[in-house]
């Protein structure tokens, strides 16, 4: 059965990010974005990441941080190396009393540190002609990249499917986080996904239980058909390898574990008794998913069934 109320509850209040911590993002990237304008080489920021693509879902523990990515758009200053731009960056935000604690390097970008709440990724960039670049701190070399070419492929695939295919996203990145039915970066994940919405043509997409199995089956068919591990690029910038993030041995596990997973999601969608089916989707999600009928309880005690995939620039 569908249960699409249970679904929509279940999204809502379990699995997307509670609005109070998605507030005091917002109002953090804000500052942020204010703060970097008088930057000498500002040209302008964005959102990348899962927090581009709305994908960002609640952290498994609480108190627990959660990450999103900002690009920052540089000028292109000709005597600098790619290390000076985060060297730049770093040393802005240590000038400012609201960062300078918060404030550190990393191989491509500079992070800021809430703890115990998120840490926000700044990634500079800049173009040189039609081309996007990010400086690698540690190898001091640009690396060409597809800017927003990805986030604007995967909002195309959502938009085929009526605005499903971000909240199928979550679902499946809830149970690969909260309840370890697989592993998977999620890059390699949601690249999955958005290709599944675009080879269906969008159909099959009329509700999220709907949306879900349409997405599971449709990843499951590719990947059992293809026992060597396939080579998975950035449909935005074909150059890009995802498979960097995979070997022969984790993709095989993967695959039986997505396996297992979509035979357990199809029982579930297709049982034709109310407390049959919410049970079977307990088994999946857990018990905070839906309601019995009746006073049901039930007889057997439920597990969750065991299915495990650059961020696209900040590591």
């Amino acid at each position: 059965m569908k249960h699409i109320p249970f679904f929509n509850k279940f999204l809502r209040e379990e699995v997307n990010l509670n609005q109070k911590r998605f507030d005091r993002l917002t109002k953090s990237v804000d500052s942020v974005g204010r703060f970097s304008s008088n930057l000498e080489s500002y040209e302008g920021i964005q959102p990348q990441g899962s927090y581009a693509l709305g994908t960002i879902i609640r952290p498994v523990r609480k108190g627990q941080e959660f990450d999103a990515d900002l690009s920052l758009q540089m000028r292109d200053q000709a005597k600098k190396q790619p290390k000076d731009y985060i060297n730049d960056l770093y040393e802005y935000f240590k000038t400012n009393g609201t960062y300078k604690d918060k404030v550190r390097r990393k191989t491509r970008c500079v992070s800021l540190d809430y703890k115990g709440d998120f840490h926000l990724d700044i990634v500079p960039s800049l173009k040189r002609g039609n081309t996007i670049y990010i400086c690698n701190y540690k190898t001091n070399s640009f690396e060409e990249t597809d800017g927003t070419g990805y986030r604007d492929w995967f909002n195309t695939q959502n938009t085929l499917t009526n605005g499903m295919l971000k909240k199928v996203t979550r679902l499946l990145k809830y149970l690969r986080d909260h309840k370890r039915n697989f592993t998977a970066k999620s890059i390699l994940l949601t690249t999955l996904i958005g290709r599944a919405a675009e080879e269906t043509e969008g159909q099959g997409f009329e509700s999220l239980p709907e949306a879900l199995k349409t997405v599971i089956n449709h990843i499951n068919s590719y990947l059992q058909a293809n026992p060597t591990m396939p080579k998975i690029t950035n449909p935005a910038f074909p150059s890009e390898d995802f498979n960097r993030h995979w070997n022969q041995a984790k993709y095989d596990k993967f695959r039986k574990k997505f396996n297992d997973l979509t035979v357990n999601i199809n029982e579930a969608y297709n049982a034709k008794d109310h407390n049959d089916s919410v049970e079977k989707w307990r088994s999946i999600f857990g018990d905070k998913f839906g309601t019995f009928k009746n006073n049901h309880r039930s007889a057997t005690t439920t597990t969750p069934i065991a299915v495990t995939a650059r961020k696209p620039h900040a590591r």
